[in-house]
């Protein structure tokens, strides 16, 4: 036996309460329908599209200090490494670091050039959109549609276990 739910009583209140409280429901229905790319964005960053899981792993918050425009991110923990990622939450914005080389790292914005949702995953070779899929290498390019522009990218500098970079 299925129970059904009507959005609309069969003993109508000619209320205006009651018309704006079905109008309302009417439209939450609606926007709980829509899915996929132009759905509204948004995302928990846990699943994409349709509900999906999404793809790569969380990145790790990375410790920066901000000092006006200079960012400073110590490279411990998955930056440690070559081949490592993490993102440095600030008050500045949010920035993805990949370290690509024993004095090399990359810096670039974490919102996605789609819908501008934060990038937070990263795959071990590509940072990737959990809202939507997109997917982008290291050096900020789009690996994986549907973000078709590049994320912005921040010359960085290494000195003393420490990347620094200006936005």
């Amino acid at each position: 036996m299925s129970t059904r739910y009507d959005l609309v009583p069969t003993d109508i209140d000619p209320s205006r309460r009651a018309f704006c409280s079905y109008g309302c429901l009417s439209a939450a229905a609606a926007l709980s329908a829509l899915t996929g790319c132009g759905g509204g964005g948004g995302g928990n960053g846990t699943t994409g599209p349709g509900g999906s899981p999404a793809t790569g792993s969380p990145l790790a918050t990375a410790t920066a200090a901000v000092n006006g425009r200079t960012i400073a991110v110590t490279l411990d923990g998955p930056l440690a490494t070559v081949g490592g990622a993490a993102i440095a939450r600030t008050s500045a914005g949010n920035f993805l670091l990949a370290r690509t080389g024993a004095e090399a790292v990359t810096a670039l914005t974490a919102a996605c050039t789609h819908e501008g949702n934060t990038v937070t995953n990263f795959t071990g070779s590509q940072f990737v959109c959990p809202v939507h899929g997109s997917q982008f290498n290291v050096s900020g390019t789009v690996a994986q549609g549907p973000a078709t522009r590049p994320l912005t990218s921040f010359p960085a500098t290494v000195a003393a276990g420490i990347a620094t970079f200006t936005v």
